[in-house]
């Protein structure tokens, strides 16, 4: 934050806030410990004056002001950086801020005249380059993000899985629309790309994932101890963490499959959702980070939301209900998104949709247990067992057999993760 300035900070404001000139900041951390693993996140408070004019238009006035900024950087550690591929994250977050999100903005807007409520869940980003990205301050706005170890109620999934299928919709309608278009946000020099799991990450992450199998399967054998059952979930969960096949596994499910590959999110947790209630009732919501974001089947999306902040009761009870809602969305949305509708009513016809939906869900279910491995840990950590990301930088250069996933063996986390595990044995998807 030493580049910061008040030029900086005024030239940011200018377009937004013509009337507003600021006098001062300061800067404090944005997120606690364990909220936040590939950047640092700063909360700018900013203090100033605002002019406005006397009801009787006689003179002008000025008033106190105050207002608030999100900073996102790179960690100070080296260590971090490498670890978590922080620097290619940036990379994909500055891509999507400055070119992915604008043009799928764009064509959405040519729809204005068909859509009653476009969507615009993305929240308004004042600067994006390769090691910064400064976003409006949502909580200004009264938007609060779930507790990571609580997981979501079921009304806040619904309200995701809406948001989502419209995002998701605008790839589709925009594939059909000007495929020449579309697949430009992919490309090398300034589009979005998968970050993790690629091939030549493998060796990179070995340990990493080797550390985080033995973990889980620890925790489900000590969950499962006095099962008689413990030997048919152990083996198979053993079978799916084999480090000889892992890390390749992910890569495959992560590849994109036509037709229903769409620009995905590509983290969706309980972090990165913000929403807004009124009378207690959710208002409004909005996705943050989008570092992780690609070119992917809509479903890795929601196998993350399902298996990562919902229990197993909840799935049971309302994951057919919100699988059918999310299609029923996405079809309502691509109606709207197109002059003929008989193109969402041919190949990708709502029967069509959630034929898709259904076996690719089922399929991104692996994908969403390989996540848990590392994320349920994450998730249900204790502030002082996760990584401070805002530690000095390191006087040793780094390595990656130093890279360590977060560990805790607390009771949520093994219920969790054995749960999970037992729900996909008994659906046959492990």
């Amino acid at each position: 934050m030493t580049d910061i300035t008040l030029g900086f900070l005024q030239g940011l404001l200018r377009e937004e806030l013509p009337d507003v000139t600021v006098t001062s900041f300061e800067g404090a951390p944005g997120s606690n410990r364990g909220d936040n693993y590939t950047s640092m996140v700063y909360r700018i408070t900013l203090t100033g004056t605002r002019r406005s004019i006397e009801p009787d238009g006689s003179s002008e006035r000025e008033e106190p002001w105050h207002g608030s900024i999100i900073y996102k950087c790179l960690p100070e550690s080296t260590l971090r950086r490498e670890a978590f591929k922080s620097d290619e994250l940036f990379c994909n977050e500055v891509a999507f801020y400055n070119k992915i999100w604008p043009t799928l903005s764009k064509f959405q807007h040519q729809w204005s005249y068909k859509l009653k409520f476009p969507f615009k869940s993305i929240p308004k980003c004042y600067l994006a380059q390769n090691d910064l990205v400064i976003l409006k301050d949502l909580k200004e706005l009264g938007f609060v993000m779930p507790d990571r170890r609580k997981g979501l109620s079921i009304e806040q999934c619904y309200f995701v899985m809406k948001h989502l299928a419209q995002f998701h919709a605008l790839s589709l309608a925009m594939k059909y629309y000007n495929p020449e278009g579309f697949y430009e946000l992919l490309n090398i020099q300034d589009g979005i790309s998968e970050v993790f799991f690629v091939a030549e990450n493998e060796d990179y992450y070995k340990n990493y994932y080797r550390e985080a199998a033995v973990n889980a399967v620890a925790m489900v054998e000590e969950e499962l101890e006095n099962s008689e059952d413990k030997d048919t979930y152990i083996s198979k969960f053993k079978e799916f963490c084999n480090e000889d096949q892992f890390f390749q596994n992910m890569v495959d499910l992560v590849t994109p499959k036509e037709h229903l590959a769409v620009i995905t999110h590509g983290d969706c947790w309980t972090n990165n959702l913000l929403f807004r209630y009124v009378d207690g009732d959710i208002a409004e919501m909005y996705l943050v980070d989008f570092q992780l974001a690609r070119y992917a089947s809509p479903t890795l999306d929601l196998a993350s939301l399902m298996y990562l902040c919902l229990d197993r009761t909840q799935r049971k009870e309302h994951l057919t209900s919100l699988l059918e809602y999310y299609t029923e969305q996405l079809h309502q949305r691509l109606l709207e998104l197109s002059d003929d509708e008989s193109v969402f009513s041919g190949a990708l016809n709502k029967k069509a949709l959630w034929d898709l939906v259904q076996s690719e869900f089922k399929r991104s279910s692996r994908f969403g247990l390989g996540l848990a491995l590392d994320m349920l840990p994450i998730m249900t950590c204790d502030s002082n067992e996760a990584p401070n990301l805002y530690q000095a930088k390191e006087s040793v250069a780094p390595s990656h057999e130093c890279i360590k996933p977060v560990f805790t063996s607390n009771e949520e986390c093994r219920k969790k993760i054995t749960d999970l595990v037992q729900e996909l044995v008994d659906e046959g998807v492990i």
